[in-house]
């Protein structure tokens, strides 16, 4: 194997550790992302609904302010029968006094359906504010779970790194701008073994006079197909 070949390769090792640990760090991110955006959902039906209860809360008490304006209207009206002095004017008063009653049974009718809807509303509170607090707590769990597996891989990272600067430090800039294109671009996998005559990383024939190059051992040979950076495997 070409000596730089080698060198990428074990480069490659590294950054292949490297990639998988990040990706448990990303996957901690995307569950936590995922559990406050829960949380938020949670939050927002519970103002919601504490919204429409104080809403529900507020027509209740100016229904209950209407009937009791009409009670007092009903009793202003019977204390002027008393002082009617003609029929045509005691018939309008009677008139007035059952428009106001009926009035007033509508709004009471209002205010029973309004009580039964307090009951659902206080009941759809409850149950929002419960959830709200039972996630809350998990996350909060979750957090420190989170933050301890976070501080793990990152010291796992930075171990597994720490010896890549020295593997790299006499590789051509050009070959290894090449590596870590190829490693971004190529699902990881940059540097890719020969088995059969055939490239391991997408499975196509390499020619003869790249496999005899390769077992020369004096020139980097990439694939003529994924160019990705070839070695022979043993």
């Amino acid at each position: 194997m070409h000596p730089d070949v080698q060198k990428l390769l074990a480069v490659q090792n590294v950054d292949q550790k490297v990639a998988s640990l990040r990706r448990d760090l990303d996957s901690v991110l995307a569950e936590t992302a995922r559990r406050e955006k829960k949380i938020a959902d949670l939050r927002k039906t519970y103002e919601t609904r504490r919204g429409e209860l104080l809403a529900a809360e507020l027509e209740a008490r100016r229904n209950e302010k209407a009937i009791q304006a009409a009670d007092d209207e009903v009793k202003k009206l019977d204390t002027r029968l008393n002082t009617v002095k003609n029929n045509a004017e005691y018939q309008a008063i009677l008139f007035q006094i059952e428009a106001v009653k009926k009035e007033r049974g509508q709004l009471e009718e209002a205010g029973l359906q309004g009580m039964e809807n307090l009951d659902k509303l206080r009941a759809g509170i409850d149950q929002a504010s419960r959830l709200l607090a039972e996630e809350e707590k998990t996350f909060r769990e979750f957090q420190k779970e989170a933050e301890r597996l976070k501080s793990e891989r990152e010291a796992d990272i930075a171990k597994v790194r720490a010896g890549r600067q020295d593997l790299t430090k006499d590789l051509p800039k050009e070959l290894l701008a090449r590596y870590e294109r190829l490693f971004q671009h190529r699902d990881s996998l940059a540097v890719c073994a020969v088995e059969g005559q055939i490239c391991q990383g997408c499975y196509t024939n390499v020619p003869v006079n790249d496999v005899a190059r390769l077992m020369g051992k004096s020139a980097v040979v990439v694939c003529g197909s994924c160019q990705r950076i070839l070695y022979l495997a043993h």
